[in-house]
C-alpha cells in the first residue's frame, strides 16, 4: 500500500495533518495508523484492523447520503446492539474484583477481541487455506461457521456473544479475490444442504468487485470522515483502556492487552507457553497511541503531539 512509503517520508503527525487536509484517503490513513501501532500485512497474530462501516446489506441500493446506512462509529461491535450490550454488562457487573495474587483477573465486558489470527484467515481462507489449515490440524472449520455471507456475517457481529470481529483491509483495496473460491476448494457442505463455495454479497453490490468499491466510497464517505477518529479513539487511543473504555463498553478481557504480562519475568516455560497461546488464541489489542482524543478530521489542522 502507499501509506508504506509515505510512512518512510513522513512523521506521523505530518500524516495526521495530509488526512485533516484530505490529501490522503481515509483507508490509507487507516493503514499508516495501524502501521504506527505496529500492525502489519505480513503477521496475522497482529494484523491491521479495519472498522465496519456500512450497517445495510438488505436493501437493492447503496444510500451513501443517508446515516441510517452506516454503523456507529462511536460504539466497539459489542456495544452496537443494545440487547447484546445488556448481557455483557450484567456479566461485568456481576464479576468479583481482581485479584492478582489469588488469580483472579479483573472484570471484563468481552473475553473475545475485534482481531484475532482465526479471524482474520476466516475471511482469508479462500485465498490463504493452508495458514488455517496450520491453525486447526489440517481441517477446515465446519461449514456454518465459516466465512459464507456478508450479510451473515455483519448479523452474527451484531448478535452473537462470541463474535465481535472488526474487518480487514482487503474488503477496501483490490478486487475481492478472498471472497472468491477461485480454487475450487472442497469447503463442505451447510446444513441449508448448499456446498459453500464463494461469499454471498448484499443485494446492491453487482459482483465481488463492485462490493469492494461501494466498501470502499462507503468508507470515504462524509459521514465517516466525520465520525472516524472516534473509532481510532477505541482501537488505538484514550477509549482503549482504563475509566474511558469502561465508560464507552470497550472492556476486553485483561491478556489481549499488549503488556498486560510480562512474559520474559515468567520463570516456567510451560506457563510462559500457556499464556502465548492464549494470548494468540484471544487476539490483542493494538499499541495504545494516543493519550488524548484524536482530532476530527473537520478540525483545525495542527502539528500538535498526539502521543
Amino acid at each position: 500500500h502507499n501509506s508504506l512509503s509515505l510512512e518512510k517520508s513522513k512523521s506521523f503527525a505530518e500524516i495526521r495533518c495530509m488526512w485533516q487536509r484530505r490529501e490522503i484517503s481515509n483507508a490509507e490513513y487507516l493503514m499508516c495508523v495501524n502501521n504506527e501501532a505496529g500492525r502489519s500485512l505480513n503477521d496475522i497474530t497482529q494484523y491491521p484492523v479495519f472498522p465496519h462501516v456500512i450497517a445495510d446489506y438488505t436493501s437493492k441500493s447503496l444510500k451513501l447520503d443517508k446515516p441510517s446506512t452506516f454503523r456507529d462509529l462511536t460504539k466497539p461491535v459489542g456495544a452496537l446492539d443494545q440487547k447484546r450490550l445488556e448481557y455483557f454488562l450484567e456479566r461485568y457487573n456481576s464479576m468479583p474484583p481482581g485479584d492478582s495474587d489469588n488469580g483472579i483477573p479483573p472484570p471484563f465486558m468481552y473475553g473475545t477481541h475485534y482481531s484475532t489470527p482465526g479471524y482474520v484467515l476466516y475471511y482469508l481462507v479462500r485465498v490463504a487455506p493452508e495458514h488455517l489449515w496450520n491453525l486447526q490440524n489440517g481441517k477446515f472449520d465446519a461449514p456454518d461457521r465459516m466465512f459464507f455471507s456478508i450479510a451473515e456475517n455483519w448479523n452474527s457481529c451484531m448478535s452473537n456473544p462470541a463474535d465481535l470481529k472488526e474487518l480487514i483491509p482487503e474488503f477496501y483495496f483490490g478486487s475481492g479475490e478472498f471472497l472468491i473460491n477461485s480454487d475450487d476448494l472442497d469447503l463442505g457442505i451447510r446444513q441449508t444442504g448448499e456446498r459453500l463455495n464463494d461469499v454471498d454479497l448484499p443485494p446492491w453490490a453487482k459482483s465481488h468487485k463492485d462490493f469492494i468499491r461501494k466498501n470502499a466510497k462507503a468508507l470515504e464517505s462524509e459521514y465517516v470522515s466525520e465520525n472516524l477518529h472516534n473509532w481510532i479513539d477505541l482501537i488505538f487511543g484514550y477509549k482503549q483502556q482504563g475509566e474511558e473504555a469502561r465508560k464507552a463498553y470497550n472492556v476486553c478481557y485483561y491478556l489481549t492487552y499488549a503488556g498486560a504480562v510480562n512474559l520474559d519475568e515468567m520463570t516456567s516455560d510451560h506457563e510462559r507457553a500457556a499464556i502465548e497461546a492464549k494470548i494468540q488464541e484471544l487476539g490483542q489489542t493494538t499499541r495504545h497511541m494516543f493519550r488524548l482524543p484524536h482530532p476530527a478530521r473537520n478540525d483545525e489542522v495542527t502539528m500538535q503531539d498526539l502521543s
